[in-house]
Order: C-alpha cells, then sequence, then structure tokens
C-alpha cells in the first residue's frame, strides 16, 4: 500500500515537471517574437509593402483587415509557407513565423488579390557588426 501511495505521488511530481511548456508569462521559448509587425490589408495593397528584419528569429505579424472584402495574409519563403485564416473586415489575426535570413514574399492568398497587387517583400539579414572607427565612416562630406 505504501509503495502505491509513493508511485502515485511520484508520478504527480513528475507529471507537473513535464507539462512546463515556456508559455506562462516570463517564460522563454523558440517562439517567444522578437518583434510585432502590423501589417494592414485594403483592396488591393499591404501596408508595409516592403519589410526588413535585422536578424534571423521569431516574429509575429499582426495582420489587420482594413477592407471591405476578405483578405489573409502569407508569409512564403526559404522553405517555408504560412498563412492566417481568411479575415473578414475589420478583424485581425496574429502570424507568428521563425525566419531564416533570406528573402521573403508577402501576400494575399484569397482569389486574384496576389495578382491584383496585395503583395510585399520582406527580407531578413544579420547586419554586420558597426565599427567604432569613425575615420573609416567619414567620406568626407
Amino acid at each position: 500500500m505504501r509503495h502505491a501511495a509513493l508511485l502515485a505521488a511520484l508520478g504527480l511530481a513528475l507529471a507537473g515537471c513535464g507539462s512546463d511548456n515556456g508559455d506562462e508569462e516570463g517564460g522563454a521559448t523558440a517562439r517567444s517574437p522578437i518583434r510585432t509587425i502590423t501589417v494592414e490589408e485594403t483592396e488591393y495593397a499591404l501596408e508595409p509593402s516592403s519589410v526588413q528584419l535585422e536578424r534571423a528569429g521569431t516574429y509575429a505579424f499582426k495582420v489587420v483587415n482594413e477592407g471591405s472584402v476578405g483578405h489573409a495574409l502569407e508569409i512564403e519563403g526559404e522553405g517555408i509557407e504560412e498563412e492566417t485564416d481568411v479575415l473578414d473586415p475589420g478583424d485581425e489575426a496574429t502570424l507568428t513565423v521563425e525566419l531564416e535570413e533570406g528573402s521573403y514574399e508577402l501576400y494575399c492568398p484569397v482569389g486574384d488579390h496576389k495578382d491584383r497587387g496585395m503583395t510585399g517583400r520582406l527580407g531578413v539579414a544579420e547586419l554586420p557588426p558597426s565599427t567604432t572607427d569613425e575615420s573609416e565612416s567619414d567620406d568626407g562630406y
């Protein structure tokens, strides 16, 4: 009987240890965004249409449908293809993606919206280290 109680207590303790996925406030996860970028969608444009990020990592894209018809956002490139559900006018969603260095395409995958101009570019690159030698940055201007 004592063994059963001990095993039950041990099982509860281990179950508590295995459930920490880092999603609690203050916890760090691989999916914690470095930054949130807001993308507004209208007929038939993305704003901003060009996004440049300084480094690879996890980013959140807050997508807001400011238009009068349904829109979505898809991010494609460097081996990923992620998209939101179709958003009704006035709705918003957050798309969290892990981005590597490289170039990506942003677009609305609904109907012919991409062909009508709902496209954009996304670049992710490590910035070169800054120099502290001011003589190298002074071009005589």
